[in-house]
């Protein structure tokens, strides 16, 4: 509201659309929103937002290259579960907990194995990003082999979002409350399964990454960037009419007295088409350039020029047009534009500065897949080896107490590690660090190569062990093989070069 004083009279003015970000009141009543509800705009396109942003990924390099991106820093190959029991919350010693937690994630790493489960976290959580969300189903009646169930991954498009009823939105089954229970599959039947079934057995896992209060399903990662994508596509349409108008047009002449048009008419007459046919006199749509008789040549009067064309496709502002798009791709996926094109600047600072950025964002995201897609695995596994009796569960208790399960199932999911650009400086950095009391070892060794410092020291200990038993003779043996096999690599490098 605006208050003026004129003439000893008070006037104002009141226009509620100054504060909606208009500069002229009424210039954005053309903008079509969909409300705060964060599930609305999928309730009108779900599918064909999933469709474009699928075929984006397909087809668009930026946009493969950002999920494929996150996905390879994320999961990589898959996680690695490290066993770490909650020993004093489980009433175990140290020791006995510590040979009880590699004994159990032996067995996880096995029961993974035999799933294909290290594949199957890549393809989920690649899914999700695609299409919206991703779904693991444990099928417990038709396993393909003798695993007590199976893991079935699929993407969004399997569930109907058209489903209507009883709390259901986009076809899954909440609450009041809207928090997830179930999902209604896109079937003939409109099958409704429950994440959780009455033995508290887990049925489906759903996951996707939740950016507001109130949302059931996960927006496609490309979904930000549809219209930007095609804005660029529409760039490099102009930018081929313009390579093939440079094409077209060979020259011009600024020089009247010459006659540079009877002379063309001249060069096409010599052509003949496919029919053989002589064409009549003029340009031919039939002729090109490339049938021409060998030296045709222009005859010019005194002074006579032919100015050639240079469009200079693409033009200057091309590569800048384009490095903007990348960075706008990267702040869509939250992504440096450095790591979306995996070119780099020489610059120790710039190039670290930028994966510190990143590693943020993806380990933000691991952490979501872990708690909502691995850690519910983890304890269906457990279940099965406990059942099973392949081991022994270390608290009676894990079955009834929520707290005791989580104290069973603590540890660390290790990913793949980004690896080093200045080796020397890094790990000089993190012996500092050690050395100064703000890391611990083993945090340090899990950094420089993802391993755990108990395991560095025991196989360390234990190659030492062996080699000091090796009798001098066969160390001299074995040092001969190493240099024979270092002079012959050597050899070979100079052989290439």
């Amino acid at each position: 509201m605006i208050f003026s004083v004129h003439g000893g009279q008070l006037n104002y003015l009141s226009n509620n659309k100054q504060l909606t970000g208009e500069k002229i009141p009424g210039d954005l009543d053309s903008w079509d929103y969909f409300g705060t509800d964060p599930n609305e705009i999928l309730k009108y396109n779900y599918d064909l937002l999933c469709q474009r942003s699928t075929t984006l990924y397909h087809t668009h390099p930026p946009v493969a290259g950002a999920i494929n991106k996150m996905n390879t820093y994320a999961i990589g190959k898959g996680l690695v579960f490290r066993s770490q029991p909650d020993y004093n919350t489980l009433g175990m010693t140290q020791t006995k907990a510590k040979e009880w937690g590699m004994r159990f994630q032996k067995l996880v790493h096995y029961m993974f194995l035999m799933l294909n489960y290290y594949q199957k976290q890549s393809i989920l959580f690649r899914t999700a990003d695609i299409m919206g969300d991703s779904f693991l189903m444990f099928d417990r009646v038709t396993p393909d082999s003798d695993m007590p169930f199976d893991l079935i991954e699929f993407g969004g498009d399997q569930i109907n979002f058209q489903a209507t009823g009883s709390n259901t939105t986009l076809g899954i089954i909440h609450d009041q409350y809207l928090r997830r229970l179930g999902i209604v599959q896109n079937d003939t039947n409109s099958t409704r399964i429950m994440f959780k079934d009455e033995n508290g057995d887990q049925n489906v896992i759903q996951f996707f990454n939740k950016l507001m209060a109130r949302q059931l399903r996960g927006y496609p990662a490309a979904y930000r960037v549809i219209a930007l994508a095609k804005n660029n596509d529409r760039l490099w349409d102009s930018t081929i009419a313009r390579a093939v108008m440079e094409s077209l047009i060979l020259g011009y002449s600024n020089d009247t007295r010459s006659e540079i048009g009877s002379q063309v008419d001249s060069m096409v007459a010599s052509v003949r088409n496919e029919d053989g046919n002589t064409p009549p006199t003029g340009v031919s749509t039939t002729a090109t350039a490339s049938q021409l008789n060998p030296g045709n040549i222009f005859q010019l009067q005194g002074k006579g020029d032919i100015k050639f064309t240079d469009l200079k496709t693409p033009s200057n502002n091309f590569d800048k047009l384009q490095n903007a798009y990348i960075e706008l791709i990267g702040m869509a996926f939250d992504i440096p534009p450095e790591c979306v094109k995996s070119m780099y600047s020489t610059s120790f600072t710039a190039h670290k500065g930028a994966l510190n950025d990143f590693n943020k964002s993806y380990t933000q995201r691991r952490e979501n897949f872990i708690r909502t897609v691995n850690n519910v695995v983890l304890a269906e596994i457990a279940k099965y080896l406990f059942m099973e009796h392949l081991i022994e569960m270390p608290n009676p208790q894990f079955f009834t107490n929520p707290v005791i399960r989580m104290a069973t199932l603590s540890g660390i999911w290790l990913g793949p590690v980004p690896g080093h650009i200045n080796p020397a400086q890094e790990v000089g950095a993190l012996v500092t660090a050690r050395d100064s009391g703000f890391t611990t070892t083993a945090d340090a060794a899990y950094q420089y190569g993802g391993g755990e410092f108990e395991e560095f020291v025991e196989e360390a200990a234990a190659q030492l062990e062996k080699w000091n038993k090796t009798k001098p003779e066969e160390k001299a043996v074995i040092m001969q093989e190493q240099e024979e096999e270092l002079n012959a690599d050597k050899d070979e490098d100079e052989v290439q070069e």
